[in-house]
This record gives structure tokens, sequence and C-alpha cells, in this order.
């Protein structure tokens, strides 16, 4: 099973005396240890209401939210969460995840404050996950929200131990339409389907833009910067489908040729999207193909898998599909 954690206010929750320990024990020095706590901790707030400014107020914990130090802050915390959870892998404690023979096992995934930590679906590793969770919790000052976090569950987990790991470890089963990082967590067969919130999201921001009275130049430079991003970041990891394609394409050109009055005609499309992307200096408009697009992103994907051979990603891969 895969348990995903959502930390409850990541940011404000951390523990200073657990920073401080984890800077020295990483090798800082300790001058440059004192400055970043100097800087931590003399932070003071005035809360201003009804035309009075109350404060100061002082904390005894957290780092500052948008401060362009604290994401390395936090990171340092995650890596003592990260050494906890290799400390619990050696001791047998924690078994992970193999996707195949001869791949690394994983026992945890991190992005900032968004944890998926890997363990069999027994009594004993769920207890053992709850004391590591308890122990951090204990020395960090984080706490882990266990009504937003949830459990995945591989095809060949029983009802009955589904039910017993969620009642164990105080969480629930992930919907099949979970998202990790904006993306969706499990990939069936029917992208078209996986992928409808792409549809949505460019929907949603066309149909805000069609009550407004632009001009050509100001349609074209919407599409360009906005509607044409939206998709990108799921293209750097899935290859999208010629019809998912098609149908957001289909949205932007519609949008292109509809008329300022939308009482008065949708308007007519004088040009295929294809004839539109185009470079302006053999009479298109310069838009995006998005297949072309896709394709790139995922070769650049491909480029890092060749060249980083001992990155986890392409071990891997590597082993799972690709092995001679």
């Amino acid at each position: 099973m895969a348990l995903k954690l959502d930390m409850s206010k990541a940011y404000d929750q951390v523990g200073w005396s657990f920073l401080e320990a984890m800077l020295i024990r990483m090798g800082f020095h300790l001058h440059f240890v004192k400055l970043i706590m100097f800087c931590v901790s003399t932070v003071n707030y005035n809360v201003t209401y009804g035309g009075r400014t109350m404060g100061p107020i002082t904390p005894g914990r957290g780092v500052r939210q948008e401060d362009p130090l604290s994401p390395y802050l936090f990171l340092v915390c995650a890596e003592g969460f990260s050494s906890m959870l290799k400390h619990y892998e050696r001791r047998s404690w924690l078994t992970g995840c193999k996707v195949a023979r001869g791949a690394p096992r994983v026992s945890h995934v991190l992005f900032v404050d968004d944890s998926y930590v890997y363990c069999k679906d027994n009594d004993n590793e769920a207890l053992n996950v709850l004391r590591l969770l308890h122990d951090y919790e204990r020395e960090s000052g984080q706490q882990v929200n266990y009504a937003k976090s949830s459990i995945f569950f591989s095809k060949n987990t029983n009802e009955g131990t589904r039910n017993r790991m969620c009642v164990a470890l105080g969480m629930v089963e992930a919907s099949e339409n979970s998202l990790y990082l904006g993306l969706p967590c499990t990939m069936g067969r029917n992208k078209n389907a996986i992928f409808g919130f792409l549809k949505d999201k460019m929907q949603k921001k066309i149909f805000s833009w069609e009550s407004k009275f632009l001009s050509k130049a100001g349609k074209e430079i919407l599409l360009k910067s906005v509607a044409q991003a939206l998709p990108f970041y799921a293209m750097g990891v899935f290859l999208l489908t010629k019809e998912i394609c098609s149908s957001l394409e289909g949205m932007m050109s519609k949008f292109w040729w509809e008329s300022k009055s939308r009482a008065a005609t949708k308007g007519v499309s004088w040009m295929s999207w294809k004839r539109l992307c185009r470079h302006k200096n053999v009479g298109g408009i310069g838009f995006r193909d998005l297949r072309d697009y896709n394709l790139a992103f995922i070769g650049k994907q491909e480029w890092r898998l060749l060249t980083n051979k001992d990155s986890l990603i392409s071990q891997i891969y590597k082993a799972r599909y690709y092995p001679t």
C-alpha cells in the first residue's frame, strides 16, 4: 500500500530546535547555523483589525511563508523525515515497493510537504508507520492531517484488508480521481476520461474571456500565454491522446473565430487550426501544435532516462520496461 500523507500547516509547525539540530547534523558551519536561526527566530507579527493594530505577536515555531529561504529550510526538515524512513527500512520495519525484478526498492517519495510512504498492507508495518509518524511529530513539531491523508492499495488486496488498514491508520482509501501535484495518481486504459479535467480547466478559462470585448491581438495573447500553457505541465509527464489534443485545439479555434458580439454570430472558421499553427512568415498566426509539443516534452524525459542512468527514475524504468 502507499500512504499519501498531508502535513497540517506544514510551514507553521516547524520546530526551531529540530531545524537547528538538522542543520548541525547535515554539516553546516555553526556560524552559518546561528545566522539562519537568527533570521528565523527574530520575526514578529502585527494584526490590524477595525483600524487598530494588535501586537507584536512573537512566534515560537514555524518558518515564514513566501520567504525565499523557507522552502530550503523546509527541505532540511524533510531530510530528517527521509532519514527516519531509511532507518526503518534498514531495520526491516518497513518494506517499501519494488516494481520489477532488479529495480531499486522505494520506501518513500517526497515533494516538499507532499509525501508518499510505501509499505506492506499488514498490521505490523501499519503499526510501524504510526510509530514513525508519532516520533517525527514529537521531534519536528509537524503533524500529519489524517483526515486529509489517504491510502492506495494494490489490486490484489482484498476488501477486508483494506478496511482493516484504513481503521488502523485512521485514513480513508484514495479515490480513482485523486490528484498528486496536480496530476492523476492512477492511470487507467481510458485516458480520455482521466484527462477530462484538462478540458474542464480550459473551458472555464475560455468561458471567462467570452464575455469580454477582445480584439484579435488580445485573443492571440490570451491563447498563446494562458490557454496553450494550461496542459504543458501534464504534457511533461503523460502522452495525451490525439483526441484530447484535437478537443483542446477545437475549443481554442472556436474562441479565436468567435465574433465580438456572441448574439450576432458564432463566427466562421476561415482557416484550419493546422494552418493557424504555421509561422507568421508563411501565413499562419504562430499558435502551437499541442501534439508536437507533447512529443517534444516526452522526448525531453526520454533524453533524461538515457543520459542520467544513475538516477532513481532511470533505474526503475530500465528494470521495468527495458532490462536488456
